[in-house]
């Protein structure tokens, strides 16, 4: 099913970025790609409600299909990743710390006094 939705999802978004280009702030875009022909069939301004009135169609099936594919990936179990990520921070917790290892100590050092010339 998740499958399906999220080739629907790239399907929708095409299609809306699609009929965003073809839209232009002063209405003309599609009137000049056509050609006239636009306006002949669908009247003066046919093709610019058509663009605005299929843009809304488009953004509201892409928010709908979002919230659904949401809701399938609530239900899923965690991804391999987050699962090493989880047995890497339990390994973390059940390692006795540095003082406890059979490590060597490190030297510390004292801070070496800097002498200032006046």
């Amino acid at each position: 099913m998740y499958t399906v939705l999220m080739i629907i999802h790239v399907v929708i978004s095409v299609a809306l970025i699609m009929v965003i280009l073809a839209q232009s702030s002063k209405g003309g875009a599609l009137d000049g790609m056509v050609g006239g022909a636009a306006s002949n069939v669908l009247g003066g301004q046919g093709a610019s409600k058509f663009l605005k009135n299929a843009t809304q169609i488009l953004a509201l099936l892409f928010v709908i299909n979002c919230i659904l594919l949401a809701f399938q990936l609530k239900g899923k179990s965690p991804t391999a990743s987050s699962k090493a990520v989880d047995k890497m921070k339990k390994e973390q917790v059940t390692e006795k710390p540095a003082e406890q290892q059979d490590l060597p100590a490190l030297p510390v050092e004292a801070p070496k006094e800097q002498k200032t010339t006046e």
